[in-house]
């Protein structure tokens, strides 16, 4: 779950920290580098996982050679963050994005010394409320809203060269271009960005102090890209919104360029709420508008259901998390299970051996196989998800409170 807690009491973050890096020697940096410890043979998977202590957040970046095995804890191991962050591995580097009023962005990577380091010094202007890996791996995307009370502002995206470590020109669009209420009692809220060709895509919906006035409609809007001029926003009436606030896990882009958006029917907004059918609806290659033959209803497809979060893991299939009950509260995260979704063939197969769990994250991707973290019970642990065959093998357990994301380096 994106956790929105502020941190506010920093002493106290930073006194567990010491805590758990003092409980016994680091073996694997040594007591004059902890923060770069050693990576054994030069290829490891990276997790960015946290520490629910009272009200804060305490984050960290760990690593491991294996995911299917024994057990990942901070002793030892951890690398204490900045505030709240999130994680993108793009390329051979492990993003770690700050937000909720942290700026930093960090890369992570494993230097010629066989040491886990970070290139540190870049920041984005106002942190990022959604991020991707674009252009083959080489550009990570940003994307932020920044508005006012009175929703004056602008939607902001900046790109960054993976390798390089350098930030192009922040490009701003008016807030009010995208969606503007006649009477100006509410503004937008973005729920994730799909890039195809030489368009760019965003899911949106109107949104003021915790309210939404309108669920009935899914609304795109659709930029050129790398430029982002805003060319139109497109809206279907067979959906609600794509998306959900915060859940960047709406739109996604398949290797022949079409775009599809997820609505969730109700996850992250009041399940008390008048919803629609959950259903994938399509954009197809080149266009902008919706594919008005293709409207995939998740809720009455055998094996289907209400999605609440998914990721793309090629060959136009979705690794998604969906209910096996009722949904029972705003961000209701229980109850789940994996489902593998087709969307070319309107299809969904049940993961076997998945379990019944808590906590939504995405997955991460490593060729066939796609990781993701599990709550059962009071025990964390990592999940892979064979797509092939559709079969779960329970992983590693995590001796922390969530996971924020995954990836896997190597030696550069």
């Amino acid at each position: 779950m994106r956790k929105l807690k502020q941190y506010r009491n920093v002493a106290l973050a930073l006194g567990l920290a010491v805590a758990a890096s003092s409980c016994t020697k680091d073996d694997n940096g040594g007591d004059d580098r902890p923060n770069e410890p050693i990576i054994e043979g030069g290829q490891a998977y990276v997790l960015g996982v946290g520490v629910e202590a009272g009200s804060d957040n305490i984050n960290y970046i760990v690593h491991s050679k294996d995911l299917l095995n024994g057990k990942i804890s901070l002793l030892n191991n951890g690398i204490l963050q900045e505030g709240y962050r999130e994680y993108l591995n793009i390329n051979n580097y492990f993003y770690s994005i700050g937000g909720l009023g942290v700026n930093k962005v960090d890369a992570y990577y494993i230097n010629n010394e066989n040491r886990l380091t970070a290139k540190t010094g870049l920041t984005s202007n106002s942190g990022a409320d959604d991020y991707l890996s674009v252009n083959n791996d080489k550009t990570l995307l940003g994307a932020k809203l920044v508005v006012n009370d009175k929703f004056d502002g602008n939607m902001e995206f900046f790109e960054i060269d993976a390798d390089g470590y350098t930030m192009k020109e922040t490009v701003k669009v008016p807030a009010k271009d995208v969606y503007k209420d006649p009477e100006n009692k509410h503004g937008w809220r973005h729920t994730g960005l799909a890039i195809s060709g030489n368009r760019a895509y965003q899911t949106v919906f109107p949104f003021a102090n915790g309210v939404t006035p309108n669920l009935d409609t899914n609304y795109v809007a659709v930029y050129s890209y790398p430029e982002f001029e805003l060319e139109t926003v497109i809206k279907d009436t067979r959906t609600g919104p794509a998306g959900a606030p915060v859940n960047i896990s709406g739109i996604f882009t398949a290797e022949n360029g079409d775009v599809y958006t997820v609505y969730h029917g109700g996850y992250g907004f009041d399940p008390k709420g008048n919803y629609k059918e959950p259903a994938i609806l399509r954009i197809k290659a080149g266009t902008a508008e919706f594919d008005k033959d293709y409207h995939f209803k998740t809720e009455g497809t055998p094996n289907g259901g209400k999605l609440i979060k998914a990721t793309y893991v090629g060959n136009n299939k979705l690794l998604a998390q969906k209910y096996t009950a009722e949904q029972n509260g705003q961000w209701d995260q229980t109850n789940l299970t994996y489902v593998i979704v087709d969307l070319a063939a309107e299809t969904i197969t049940a993961v076997k051996d998945a379990p019944i769990y808590q906590y939504s994250e995405p997955a991460f991707v490593d060729g066939d196989k796609a990781y993701l973290p599990a709550k059962v019970g009071a025990s964390l642990h990592i999940y892979q998800i064979d797509i092939p065959t559709a079969t779960a093998t329970k992983g590693v357990e995590i001796e922390a409170s969530y996971v924020k994301g995954m990836g896997k380096l190597r030696k550069q």
